[in-house]
């Protein structure tokens, strides 16, 4: 009897997985009215883009075809870099009984990843001694592929033994196809994303134009750590200057192939804890199926890059705990050093590997107490200090650059505990900032909003609106949550997974309380993908064929919800006209940047030497090409103080002149709306403020000459004066 009772309860949680996942996914697209919700209709209108209107043009076709090349041969230097880098390491081979065979796909993902790393920091150095030269980048890219070329004599074996591909194989793979082929068409577009237009690209061009590492005024980002950039760099570089389509997509790409990467490191991660193939698709398209992470792969950012460097950091930390393999220590090493030259969040793991030496250390010191052969309490010390001083080591460069800069390593963060400064930034536009990343989940939070995050999050999210985070999850991992409480519960899980569960669990309270931004939160998830891959693959092996299959069933639903926003997305931006040639790299812009019309006006009309002051313009600098002024993230922030330390507009205007600004590009809809303008402080009264925008108003509309006018925007030529002249 009490077998029966036992042998009922994976069928009982398979019912409930199933219930879980009808509620979950029908409310999950009861908030989908803007993107799944129109996706008939998003559909119908792609399709006729796609039949009635040109495709293809051979001439686009080549600019993406080539900068596909370029990216390729890129990302082929990178593991031909990365294997080299891992034979040559003086540390000798895991010894310690129990090791597992590391998957194929998890080993070249990890060489790929770590070859990258090193490249950027190659890339990092030729900055610094301002050798941007597009034969410098042919050279480097020739190395690499002479690497890669060694690399394959190196490791040439065995084919490996084709398996047969049951239909739920070939399901579960042609999602995570389909997903890769949405992001990868849309990251050959010509890049609208705003952060891709303030700096992952609009800094490597600037770098390019100067042949080198350089400061860009008022562009904050550049203080950041920007390893991940590098390789745009080199990807604009080998294109050459006259060949802007083709680095453009070239760029595209390879910040694209990270999200590849990711996904065949979370497959071979899941396999080598024991999931059978199934699952560890499984895990895979739990990680691909988040829009978000379609979003960041089809815009050129870098969270897709930190992610796949936080799970090979997590992965070999595991390896680490159970095996005190100095191979593992140094792949952590490796990745966790690569991911802090990504982002400065990345300390935080540091932070959780220095306490997880200590509790190794205090275990070691506990098997010792019951003697028990493992390695000294000193040794483990060593080794992992070892670890954290190597992974900072390779960081550094960044840090003590940003330092030297602003005369802190962390700026423009926490500098209200370490002081810097530059010009742009300060600690009233730092809290600022703070303030900015608090609105984000919603604000201000009780302890109710934090505890049901996880469901909301799952549920209701939404892109562009921080108070619903910024960006869509979807409710797969939700769904599967409960998988690695169960086999938590049961002693299941093994020590690793419990260990790779722990920290999955405490980047996301990292991120639960700081800015919750949904990108922000992605490199959490490869880890619990994993959790739940095994513990889904634990429980099916006690069910009944037709329970498992159910259950894979549930997953793999709540996965497609998911896909079918990433649909939407896609399109609704219909990138494939522009990829293919048909469509005007120039027309696909005005479509899908409504500023862009402006732009062109500046670039093609105003003179040389006009400098334009961009206010509210997301200070999108990559496709202007003349001189600007414009602040970081609060656009009109210089503006307010000018109004608020002027008298009237004619000393506001003399006071812009003496900033050689001769243009004036406005986002007015904002600005001279009393409701929402910057101009207005609630704090003031009423009349004041009314002075403030007459003031403004008088500023921008008399005595100045409006060359072009919309319900958004407006484009003013300041007048000239005798004061400019001299």
């Amino acid at each position: 009897m009490k077998q029966r009772k036992h042998q009922s309860q994976p069928v009982a949680c398979s019912i409930l997985m199933v219930l879980w996942a009808a509620v979950l996914i029908v409310a999950f697209l009861l908030y989908r009215g803007s993107d799944a919700g129109q996706l008939p209709a998003l559909i119908t209108s792609f399709l006729h883009t796609a039949t009635e209107d040109r495709l293809f043009s051979a001439t686009g076709f080549a600019a993406s075809a080539a900068g596909t090349l370029v990216a390729g041969l890129i990302v082929l230097s990178w593991y031909g870099l990365g294997d080299l880098v891992l034979r040559l390491a003086p540390i000798a081979r895991d010894t310690v009984s129990g090791t597992i065979e590391t998957p194929a796909s998890l080993d070249r993902a990890r060489k790929t990843a770590f070859g990258a790393g090193v490249w950027s920091l190659l890339w990092f150095a030729l900055g610094m001694a301002q050798m941007y030269r597009r034969a410098v980048a042919i050279i480097a890219l020739a190395a690499g592929l002479g690497l890669y070329a060694l690399a394959l004599v190196h490791n040439r074996k065995a084919q490996r033994r084709l398996e047969n591909d049951s239909v739920w194989v070939r399901i579960i793979s042609f999602l995570i196809l389909f997903v890769l082929a949405l992001a990868f068409i849309a990251a050959l577009a010509p890049p609208t994303a705003k952060d891709t237009l303030l700096y992952h690209l609009s800094l490597p061009k600037a770098y390019m134009a100067a042949g080198g590492i350089v400061d860009v005024p008022y562009n904050i980002a550049g203080f950041l750590p920007l390893g991940a950039e590098m390789h745009n760099v080199w990807a604009l570089l080998v294109s050459g200057p006259g060949n802007l389509r083709t680095g453009e997509v070239a760029a595209g790409a390879v910040m694209f192939s990270f999200f590849p990467l990711l996904l065949a490191a979370v497959y071979g991660w899941a396999r080598e804890r024991g999931a059978g193939r199934v699952w560890a698709l499984m895990a895979a398209l739990l990680t691909a199926s988040v829009p978000t992470a379609y979003h960041v792969a089809a815009s050129g950012y870098v969270d897709l890059a930190l992610s796949l460097y936080v799970a090979l950091a997590v992965q070999a930390m595991g390896r680490w705990w159970t095996t005190l393999g100095r191979r593992n220590l140094l792949h952590l090493a490796l990745a966790l050093g690569f991911a802090l030259c990504i982002k400065p969040t990345a300390l935080f793991l540091g932070l959780i590997f220095g306490v997880l030496v200590l509790l190794r250390i205090r275990k070691a010191q506990k098997d010792q107490n019951g003697e028990t052969t493992v390695a000294p309490a000193g040794r483990i010390a060593l080794s992992g200090a070892c670890a954290l001083v190597l992974a900072a080591t390779l960081a550094s460069p960044w840090y003590i650059r940003t330092w030297a800069k602003s005369g802190s390593p962390l700026f423009p963060f926490y500098i209200g505990l370490w002081k810097g400064s530059a010009p742009g930034w300060d600690l009233e536009r730092y809290y600022l900032f703070q303030a900015l990343n608090d609105r984000y989940g919603g604000a201000p939070k009780s302890a109710i909003d934090y505890l049901v995050t996880p469901v909301r999050l799952s549920v209701m999210a939404q892109p562009e609106q921080p108070v619903y985070y910024d960006g869509v999850l979807g409710v797969a991992f939700l769904l599967g949550v409960p998988l690695v409480i169960w086999a938590c519960w049961q002693s299941r899980l093994d020590v690793e997974l419990k260990l790779t569960s722990a920290v999955s669990a405490a980047l996301f309270l990292f991120w639960l309380f700081t800015s919750q931004q949904l990108r922000y939160l992605l490199p959490a998830l490869p880890g619990l993908a994993v959790a739940i891959a095994v513990s889904g693959n634990l429980l099916s092996r006690q069910m009944h064929c037709s329970a498992s299959r159910a259950l894979q069933v549930a997953l793999v639903c709540g996965a497609v919800a998911g896909i079918l926003v990433s649909v939407a997305w896609f399109t609704e931006q219909n990138p494939l006209r522009v990829v293919a040639g048909g469509e005007p790299r120039d027309d696909y812009l005005a479509r899908r940047l409504d500023y862009y019309s402006y732009y062109k006006i500046i670039n093609s009309q105003l003179p040389a030497t006009a400098r334009v002051w961009l206010i509210n313009m997301r200070r999108d600098t990559y496709y202007l090409e003349r001189p600007y002024f414009s602040d970081y993230i609060f656009e009109d922030y210089t503006l307010r103080k000018y109004v608020e330390e002027a008298k009237d507009a004619a000393e506001l205007r003399a006071r812009v002149w003496r900033d050689g600004i001769t243009h004036l590009l406005v986002r007015h809809d904002w600005l001279l709306d009393y409701d929402r303008s910057a101009i207005v402080d609630d704090r003031r009264p009423k009349a004041e403020n009314l002075a403030r925008m007459n003031l403004l108003n008088d500023f921008l509309k008399n005595g100045t000459r409006i060359i072009r006018n919309d319900q958004k925007f407006m484009l003013i030529e300041l007048p000239e004066t005798e004061t400019r002249k001299q």
